[in-house]
């Protein structure tokens, strides 16, 4: 009874810095698996993608103006938050599938705190907070509130863009090309190690909305192997404001990376 209680509890809680506000992989890449030192090169010789880049990257900016529900998906992890990029506070869940472990982070201000569930050797309840300067980058637990489900990094990361089919039912429209893997938040360095430099160009689409508005991001990971699947992000409007408050029961986190290797492994 207290076990369905708890976990009764967990799932409340998400829910309620939703409102108020992803195989299992290492995210920081290595010096062989960094991301190239020029990935706008390639588009930047031909004038016609420099032109589809800037619209790209227009679609993009209205992730900072509002309050921005995000979700993922990949290989084994879903998640799911809520972010406000002028408040800079935000949560983010995320389960894996797999072993039905999860973890739910809260962003407030320069603070980080995060919880865990289903993880051996780790209370269920137990609150971690840490600075966000100390956050490793590309883990779990760097959720940025000013750039909401990475939209600005994943942008960065086309190296050749190009316009899709316009679908003038809807108004919607498409834009394909190519990304490095390794400069978006789905850097993984066992597959820059399995695949070498095949994932400094794996192909993506992104969906633009009839208020030219970008909201789906896709890269298609299966051009790699057809087991990766596809990683993909959306964001949609909130339409209400936030309301995420600092966690008041938290303890220093300590050995960060032990603590993920125990949620991943």
């Amino acid at each position: 009874m207290q076990n369905a209680r708890s976990t009764a509890t967990l799932v409340a809680l998400a829910v309620t810095l939703s409102i108020g506000v992803t195989g299992c992989r290492t995210r920081t890449p290595v010096p062989a698996c960094s991301s190239a030192d020029s990935g706008h090169s390639a588009a930047s010789e031909d004038g016609q993608q420099d032109e589809v880049r800037v619209a790209l990257a227009a679609a993009g900016r209205w992730v900072a103006e509002e309050t921005v529900r995000v979700t993922t998906q990949e290989a084994g992890v879903a998640g799911q938050g809520v972010m406000h990029a002028e408040a800079r506070t935000g949560t983010m869940s995320l389960k894996f599938q797999k072993t039905d472990r999860m973890i739910l982070v809260t962003v407030y201000e320069d603070d980080v705190y995060f919880s865990m569930q289903n993880v051996p050797g780790i209370s269920f309840g137990t609150s971690y907070r840490l600075p966000k300067s100390e956050v490793p980058a590309g883990s779990y637990l760097d959720v940025e509130p000013r750039d909401p489900g990475g939209m600005r990094r994943l942008i960065d990361a086309v190296v050749s863009v190009r316009r899709g089919d316009e679908r003038q039912a809807s108004g919607r429209s498409v834009f394909a090309g190519a990304v490095d893997l390794m400069a978006t938040p789905y850097a993984d360095e066992s597959l820059c190690r399995e695949f070498g430099d095949k994932v400094k160009a794996v192909p993506f689409t992104a969906a633009v909305d009839e208020q030219g508005r970008l909201y789906e991001f896709v890269i298609e990971l299966r051009a790699l192997a057809t087991r990766l699947g596809d990683a993909r992000t959306a964001w949609s409007a909130l339409g209400v404001p936030t309301n995420t408050r600092r966690p008041t029961s938290s303890q220093p986190a300590g050995d960060v990376p032990g603590l993920l290797r125990a949620l991943e492994n």
